[in-house]
């Protein structure tokens, strides 16, 4: 095990991290963040039988024990992210008590790269830890490692639209959601009262169509939210070149709708997807709207696929080779359609 030089990510204005010194509250921890990095790099519980994609984690308070967690990949490509397993580790020894400031330390990929969880993991953290908690990441063979803190991987800088000035076609395309999202919804299981904010449908307008998704919930809790649910049908359509993305949610009271991060990610997926087909970049637009009992849209907020999940979780993580066969592959379903 080597020695980390740690370091704090400062997002840039594309979303991605600088390097940075610590700030003095950061280096009065650095004995926390190597000791959650040591439990991390001699963890176990990491079984990924399919990725062969190792990810060791350690978690704790700032001044209480750290444990050890991991992935672990089940089923069919099915996974317990390290993150998540890292919460349950928490909860399993303090349950549902206050743990104070807590540091989760991750050992994969080389030093100096900024650890990315993917969204359904953002979910986790956020709902269970909430924003004030830092991530730390680094090599086990020491060198650069990374410091992030919650709240950056986390976003609420929607921009308020005046009605009056929302395209008409983007009007008619909110319409269209609350329409078809309330038709198509199927959750007989979640309680209304429970996160409102999150009870939202999903429509994604591409080059030549449209697809609306809605949230579909069984039993078992392991529900298909609204965005992956339209991300599912422009995929078989072969029709990822997204142009805007719409997003409606009855009202509640003030803000956002409040898109799962989880849903976030497939929507950035399935963009990448068009990048890698066209070869050129691109950022749509996402409007978000709130709606009444009568079907009238009551606000209207903005973003873009790319500001609202910063530090993505994405294929280009996994290296240029990948990249290129990714790009072949998508090619193979194009061509083959």
């Amino acid at each position: 095990m080597g020695k980390w030089n740690f370091q704090a990510a400062q997002l840039n204005s594309d979303g991605n991290a600088d390097l940075v010194d610590l700030s003095p509250a950061q280096k009065a921890r650095v004995k926390k963040y190597t000791k959650v990095l040591a439990v991390a790099a001699k963890s176990a519980m990491a079984n990924p039988i399919f990725s062969n994609y190792f990810v060791k984690v350690g978690v704790g308070a700032v001044n209480e024990k750290m444990l050890p967690a991991g992935n672990i990949e089940y089923g069919f490509c099915q996974a317990l992210h390290g993150e998540e397993s890292a919460v349950a580790a928490l909860r399993s020894r303090y349950g549902r008590k206050k743990v104070g400031k807590a540091v989760l330390g991750i050992i994969a990929g080389n030093p100096g790269n900024t650890a990315t969880p993917c969204g359904n993991c953002r979910d986790i953290l956020l709902d269970d830890l909430g924003t004030d908690f830092e991530i730390v990441s680094g090599a086990a063979d020491g060198g650069i490692a990374v410091v992030v803190k919650m709240s950056q991987y986390l976003f609420s800088g929607f921009r308020s639209l005046d009605i009056k000035n929302v395209p008409s076609d983007v009007q008619e395309k909110i319409r269209v959601a609350i329409r078809d999202g309330e038709r198509l919804v199927n959750d007989a299981y979640s309680p209304p009262t429970i996160h409102p904010e999150r009870r939202y449908h999903a429509l994604i307008a591409t080059r030549s169509n449209h697809f609306v998704g809605a949230r579909d919930v069984m039993c078992e809790y392991h529900p298909i939210y609204a965005l992956r649910d339209a991300t599912r049908q422009a995929r078989r359509a072969n029709d990822p070149f997204v142009q805007s993305v719409v997003i409606v949610c009855k009202y509640f009271g003030n803000g956002a709708p409040h898109v799962m991060y989880k849903d976030r990610q497939h929507l950035a997926e399935l963009n990448l997807q068009a990048e890698l087909l066209d070869g050129q970049k691109n950022d749509p637009p996402i409007f978000l709207a709130t709606y009444n009992n009568h079907k009238q849209i009551v606000s209207v907020w903005q973003t873009s696929v790319k500001e609202w999940i910063p530090l993505v979780f994405s294929p280009r993580n996994f290296g240029p080779e990948f990249v290129k066969y990714l790009t072949s592959y998508f090619q193979n379903l194009k061509n083959n359609q």
